[in-house]
C-alpha cells in the first residue's frame, strides 16, 4: 500500500488534536500588522487576532505561504511518502493554490494539488475527508477523484456585521458601506466558484440570519442529507445562538460550530456569522 501524506493551510482552522490524529502538516498563511507578522494558527490566537483588530486603526494585511516553505516540505513528505495530496485554501480567495503547484514542479514527484473553492469548515471538510479515505486504504488518484466529487457539494452563506471591511479590501463602493451603515444592512455573501461575492443585503442582522436558514431549506430539500458548520468570527455567543436556530431548523442534521480564524477574519472583520454546508 502507498503512503500518502496530507497537507493543508492554516485555512482550514483544523484544530491540532485533529491534526496529530491523523498526521496532516499545515502550510501556514501570515497576517501582517504593520511590521508585526504572525504565522496563523501557530504564533496569534484567533481570539488574540480579534482583540487587537478593534484596537488597531489600519486593517492588516496578509499573504499566502511563500513558495520556498512549500517546496521544503514537499521533499520532506517526499522522503517518507510516496506521494502527496495537498488541499488548498480557494484560489479565488488566494494564490496558495497558485504557490503550491509552481512548487510541486520544483520538486517533481506524486504531488495533487487541489484547490478546494472554499475556506474554513469546507475546507476542512475535504481534508478530514481524504484523511478517513486514506484509512481505508484508497489510492491517491482514488482519493483525489472523490474530493473534487466533494467539492461540488460544498458551499457556503456568511453575514458580515458591517460592511466596512469588504469596502477596505475592495469588494463594495465607500457610498455602498456608508449607505449600509446608516441604513444597517446585513449583506449576505456567498462563495461563488471559489469566489466571496455579494447575495443579497438584507435590513437588519435577524432577517438576514432567517434568509441563510431559508436558503438553507432551498439547497436542502425535503431529502438532502445537510452536515455543516456555523462559524463564527469573534462572539462565540453569537454563533452558538445561531447554532441553536439551525439546530431546531434541521433538526436531522449534522451541525457543528467553529471559529473562522485571523487571515479570512481580516477581509469580512468581526461580528460574522455563517454556515459552510456540504449536501451529501
Amino acid at each position: 500500500m502507498s503512503k500518502i501524506a496530507l497537507v493543508t493551510d492554516s485555512a482550514a482552522y483544523l484544530p491540532l488534536d485533529i491534526l496529530e490524529q491523523y498526521n496532516i502538516t499545515v502550510v501556514p498563511l501570515m497576517v501582517n500588522f504593520g511590521n508585526d507578522s504572525y504565522r496563523e494558527g501557530f504564533d496569534i490566537t484567533s481570539d488574540d487576532f480579534y482583540v487587537r483588530l478593534a484596537s488597531e486603526k489600519a486593517l492588516p494585511t496578509t499573504s499566502q505561504p511563500v513558495v520556498g516553505e512549500l517546496v521544503t516540505n514537499f521533499e520532506r513528505l517526499l522522503k517518507t511518502h510516496d506521494s502527496v495530496i495537498a488541499v488548498l485554501l480557494s484560489s479565488g480567495l488566494s494564490g496558495t493554490v497558485n504557490s503550491a503547484e509552481t512548487a510541486a514542479r520544483m520538486v517533481g514527484g506524486d504531488i495533487s494539488v487541489i484547490d478546494s473553492k472554499i475556506t474554513a469548515w469546507g475546507q476542512a471538510y475535504m481534508v478530514l475527508e481524504a484523511a478517513k479515505l486514506r484509512e481505508e486504504g484508497l489510492s491517491k488518484d482514488e482519493i483525489v477523484s472523490r474530493l473534487l466529487q466533494l467539492r461540488d457539494q460544498i458551499g457556503a452563506y456568511f453575514v458580515v456585521d458591517s460592511l466596512e471591511h469588504l469596502h477596505r479590501g475592495g469588494r463594495v463602493s465607500g457610498v455602498s458601506a456608508m449607505l449600509g451603515s446608516l441604513l444597517q444592512v446585513k449583506p449576505v455573501l456567498r462563495v461563488n466558484d471559489g469566489k466571496l461575492e455579494m447575495f443579497e443585503k438584507v435590513r437588519t442582522r435577524k432577517k438576514a440570519l432567517a434568509r441563510v436558514i431559508e436558503l438553507m431549506h432551498e439547497k436542502v430539500g425535503t431529502d438532502g442529507k445537510l452536515h455543516a458548520s456555523v462559524v463564527y468570527s469573534d462572539v462565540k455567543a453569537d454563533g452558538e445562538a445561531f447554532l441553536a436556530q439551525m439546530q431546531d431548523a434541521f433538526p436531522e442534521a449534522q451541525l457543528e460550530l467553529t471559529q473562522l480564524g485571523p487571515v479570512i477574519g481580516t477581509h469580512v472583520g468581526p461580528g460574522l456569522l455563517a454556515v459552510i454546508y456540504a449536501i451529501r
